[in-house]
């Protein structure tokens, strides 16, 4: 049997894609039986989550207009009343849409993206790995001998205990999903130290349609354009 982990930053994308994400997430359980997610991606998923949306509701509030200062010459005419009605309606929208996006950072509940994450990982099929203290020192470890997968900041160690965890947990092929380049830069050295430490394969790519050809299922249009192959 092939293992499939999807890496958290295809999750996140999926706040600022075009694509509905649930058809997305529909592709994706149905890898359920072959999904192994280490616990540590459930945190940084909940844990940036907050961080994208409040990026996407910065920019909506940037979008609102100023209060139309009008010279006096068309002060008086109609179409100027109208014009400041328009904007403060305008504005009004804009605020309201503010709002919503606050809401669905403090209520995970009201959040689509998150509802289906965690649905994914709560469902049965799927192998959530939870870290041990054994696994974080060698993350650890892993991170000062300067070893891949490299976490970007200097004192986290979120990838690095990603792929500690499935080398300690998985003895079969592995599809590592992900668009992280620490992994896909390194392929020759993880794909080496996978088959050592597992005795099995390793495949990394950026594609969750790769790991869909396992069970024969279609990637569906909105998973196609996602990935940027239409």
């Amino acid at each position: 049997m092939t293992a499939v982990c999807v890496d958290t930053n295809l999750f996140l994308e999926l706040y600022e894609s075009n694509e509905d994400p649930g058809e997305i997430f529909a592709d994706i359980g149905a890898l359920a039986e072959l999904l192994v997610l280490p616990d540590i991606i459930l945190d940084e998923f909940l844990r940036n989550r907050s961080r994208v949306l409040d990026r996407i509701a910065d920019d909506v509030r940037k979008h609102k207009t100023e209060e139309v200062l009008a010279p006096s010459i068309i002060r008086v005419n109609p179409k100027t009343a109208a014009l400041q009605r328009a904007g403060e309606e305008y504005n009004r929208a804009v605020d309201a849409l503010y709002g919503d996006i606050e809401s669905m950072i403090r209520e995970p509940a009201g959040d689509p993206v998150a509802r289906a994450f965690t649905d994914l990982s709560g469902d049965p099929a799927v192998r959530v790995i939870h870290r041990t203290d054994e696994l974080v020192t060698r993350a650890h470890r892993r991170k000062l001998l300067g070893n891949p997968p490299k976490s970007m900041g200097k004192d986290t160690i979120g990838d690095e205990l990603i792929w500690e965890t499935l080398l300690a947990n998985l003895a079969e092929d592995l599809i590592f999903v992900t668009r992280d380049r620490t992994y896909r830069y390194h392929t020759a050295y993880l794909a080496g130290e996978y088959r050592e430490r597992t005795g099995g394969d390793l495949t990394i790519t950026d594609r969750i349609s790769d790991a869909l050809a396992l069970v024969g299922r279609p990637a569906s249009p909105a998973l196609v354009r996602f990935e940027g192959r239409e």
